[in-house]
């Protein structure tokens, strides 16, 4: 082996092109070294292994607010079938690398499966990915490349292998046979109206009406029949030895199923000396997004030898059918009927909004910690995730849940069901073995019981209040999502300040599925800092939910450069145009707005505030800080990202809350700079130079996502976690909590990641 991996390096390091790129990217050597070490490993795994291992998982149910999706898993390679918003996160929380993704299969060019695909991309390429391949409808090229307008992956190739339904994907682990399904637009028209005429009101002789003539146009919706390859016979080292064959590298290669001639001459057949290959396995990915794909997907004949045939030929047997359909769909006779031909060996999954699982414990987990501290500013979740699932007809039926599995290899197993979520108990008697924590939680609670009654609590208003969907930066991780900020005005009106990837999830977590659509209704407007992707991939999934259940128009106000994306996704996908007006953040400048008097009295009104002015950043090209004055002169700041700025300072003059990010502790200064972004020390000082009552700290990087250090104890500065509900008068109480926060967190390898 040693052997081996100095071979491999030989070959990367001292190749030719693999020179003149270090010498390019001297400064990034590090980076470049951690690229050639990942793609060593993955040569060697492909010269030392033989395909002993492969699961097949359910990740994402498919739930509100929740991607569905699933993960093929090997030795050498891994396959995600469909990428929706929020798939990077249950990917981390549930071990699939997506530094070891190889393959993207999409079924359907919606949001709900590709709106992961951005950021999973990204977080791919920092991991160290070099390829990636896609496999899609068409379409998915113009989208990468419109993305990579804000989003820049100089190291991902990608590349999209042409759909053809005679030349099906293999690799030495599977065969992908693509099924291209095509919308049934056959009309029966009677009305002579509608046939072309000529100046003499005669019809051509080439015209036809158009129920005459099935138009045919290029396929949306790409299903996939996935054949793995049967498992090689174990090789059989008796009958080896028979024949003379010692160990070494003869048998190797008829272990990979190559058959040798030995020096007499003689040839010695793999077949002779392996035990007989494993049966060949095909599970089947469709979606039928609506009636208008029902007859072209129950009477295409790709599917016929897993249904009628397959009761004769055990081989062709699908061990599972994965269906990303709507539940109407799904519902009708004939998409049933076509379930039927399958054989009763085959289970089939459900993965769509009617599934309960959102996939995630350790948010809940997270939660029952610091609901011990204050229950009001750290409520429960809700429960609505830990409901039973909706039943379906048949035992062979199942709805989707995280880590449902299929075990492939070395032996099959069919599909085992894995509850994530333990009782709330559990989670308490867990960490209440923290050393010191019970003493600690006990003063902490005795100085909130304190201070609540010095600043009379008890009886304040109930608006406004600041709930914290996302305090991450860049990636979402298990516990911290990325930036995302609810600011509730009063009962009927919400703003949300920045939306990135998941944040339509955080809503749903947080408030539950029915109630989490009268929380979509409050939001009047929706404010983007800058074009960054992790403020702002949230935006297409939180609208499309919204158009669902109600007509009248948001605000967006955001950067201009987000434009040709929204322009994109109307005109290549859904429109939701209708959902918004748009705002150019720098109409709203401080002491120099832009925007008619009658527009912004009326954006006022409906957003029920005296006043919001915007100010540049220094961040990247475009980047704004926001200030929002309230009907009783209450004014709260948000910085967006950005280094330590006097612009924003000057907008935040004597505010009653600046909300700041602090992506880098204290020692990391020359990185902040680097990144334009602000340590914590200087979000703090950016708070008293603007004479800010209190500093409430987030965009954390996820180096210190459980607990980002405070240099030292003040007195109005606190730090956000995702979850935290706050109003105003509250804000004095968070520091008290900083003692405990240290003390609980000291195990958080046990307990959060346990």
């Amino acid at each position: 082996m040693f052997q081996l991996t100095k071979y491999f390096y030989k070959y990367f390091v001292r190749n030719t092109h693999t020179q003149t790129e270090l010498k390019k990217k001297s400064k990034n050597i590090t980076e470049l070294y951690k690229r050639l070490i990942m793609k060593q490993k993955k040569q060697l795994k492909l010269l030392t292994t033989f395909n002993n291992s492969a699961k097949l998982q359910v990740v994402g149910s498919g739930a509100p607010g929740i991607p569905a999706f699933m993960f093929f898993t090997t030795d050498q390679v891994h396959y995600l079938f469909n990428c929706g918003e929020g798939t990077q996160r249950l990917c981390q929380e549930h071990r699939c690398k997506l530094s070891k993704i190889d393959h993207i299969f999409i079924t359907n060019l919606s949001w709900r499966n590709v709106g992961g695909l951005p950021g999973l991309m990204l977080t791919a390429q920092d991991n160290g990915t070099t390829n990636l391949c896609i496999h899609s409808p068409e379409g998915i090229e113009n989208l990468v490349h419109t993305v990579q307008s804000f989003i820049n992956l100089p190291r991902l190739k990608i590349t999209y292998p042409s759909v053809n339904e005679s030349e099906p994907f293999k690799d030495h682990m599977m065969t992908v046979r693509y099924v291209p399904l095509t919308k049934n637009t056959e009309k029966n028209v009677s009305d002579e109206n509608e046939y072309d005429t000529n100046e003499n009101g005669k019809r051509p002789a080439n015209s036809v009406k158009n129920g005459e003539k099935k138009i045919k146009g290029t396929p949306k919706i790409i299903c996939y029949i996935c054949e793995i390859h049967p498992k090689r016979g174990k090789l059989l080292i008796d009958k080896c030895l028979q024949l003379g064959i010692e160990n070494g590298p003869i048998r190797n290669l008829l272990k990979s199923g190559k058959n040798v001639t030995k020096e007499d001459g003689s040839v010695v057949y793999s077949k002779d000396v392996s035990a007989p290959d494993g049966p060949k396995l095909t599970f089947m990915v469709v979606e039928c997004p609506d009636e208008e794909y029902i007859d072209s997907l129950v009477n295409h004949p790709a599917f016929l030898k897993h249904q009628q045939q397959a009761l004769a030929e055990e081989n062709h047997i699908a061990f599972s059918v994965f269906h990303f359909t709507p539940e109407k769909i799904l519902n009708d006779q004939r998409y049933q009927n076509w379930i039927e031909k399958f054989s009763s060996q085959t289970q089939h999954v459900i993965l769509n909004d009617e599934n309960s699982c959102m996939g995630s414990e350790a948010v809940h987990k997270n939660q029952y910690l610091l609901h011990m501290l204050h229950p009001e500013i750290f409520p429960l979740l809700s429960k609505d995730c830990f409901r039973k699932d909706k039943e379906t007809q048949k035992d062979s039926i199942y709805r989707a849940r995280a880590i449902q599995v299929f075990k492939i290899r070395p032996d099959f197993t069919p599909l085992t069901n894995n509850d994530i979520y333990q009782a709330e108990e559990s989670y308490i008697e867990e960490v209440l073995k923290i050393d010191e924590l019970e003493n600690t939680l006990k003063e902490v609670r005795a100085n909130i019981e304190k201070k609540t009654e010095e600043l009379n609590l008890t009886n304040i208003s109930s608006y406004p209040r600041i709930v914290m969907l996302g305090t991450g930066c860049s990636v979402p991780s298990k516990v911290r999502n990325t930036s995302g900020i609810l600011l509730r005005i009063d009962e009927n009106t919400s703003i949300l300040l920045d939306c990135g990837e998941g944040t339509l999830g955080q809503i749903i977590r947080f408030y539950g599925f029915s109630e989490s659509d009268n929380i979509l209704r409050t939001i009047k407007a929706v404010y983007v800092s800058h074009m960054h992707a992790d403020h702002h991939l949230g935006l297409i999934g939180l609208l499309d939910r919204r158009k669902q259940i109600t007509d009248e128009k948001l605000y967006l106000l955001v950067p201009t450069y987000i434009i040709p994306w929204l322009n994109f996704y109307n005109q290549r996908f859904e429109s939701i145009s209708q959902q918004y007006i748009i705002i150019n953040n720098y109409d709203l400048y401080l002491n120099a707005h832009q925007l008619a008097v009658s527009s912004e009295s009326l954006l006022y009104n409906v957003m029920n505030v005296s006043k919001i002015d915007t100010i540049f950043v220094n961040h990247c090209k475009h980047a704004f800080g926001i200030s929002i004055t309230l009907k009783d002169n209450k004014k709260i700041v948000y910085s967006g990202d950005t280094m330590f700025c006097p612009n924003l300072i000057k907008l935040g003059e004597n505010c009653d809350l600046l909300i700041h990010e602090a992506t880098m502790d204290d020692g990391r200064e020359s990185m902040a700079k680097r990144k334009l972004h602000s340590t914590t020390s200087e979000a703090i000082k950016a708070g008293k130079y603007m004479n800010a009552k209190f500093t409430l700290l987030t965009h954390f990087s996820q180096r210190y996502s459980k607990i980002p250090a405070l240099p030292k104890e003040e007195a109005n500065v606190g730090l956000a976690y995702d979850y935290m509900e706050v109003k105003l008068p509250q804000l004095p109480l968070l520091p008290l909590f900083y003692p405990c926060l240290k003390v609980m967190f000291n195990a958080y390898n046990k307990v959060i990641d346990s």
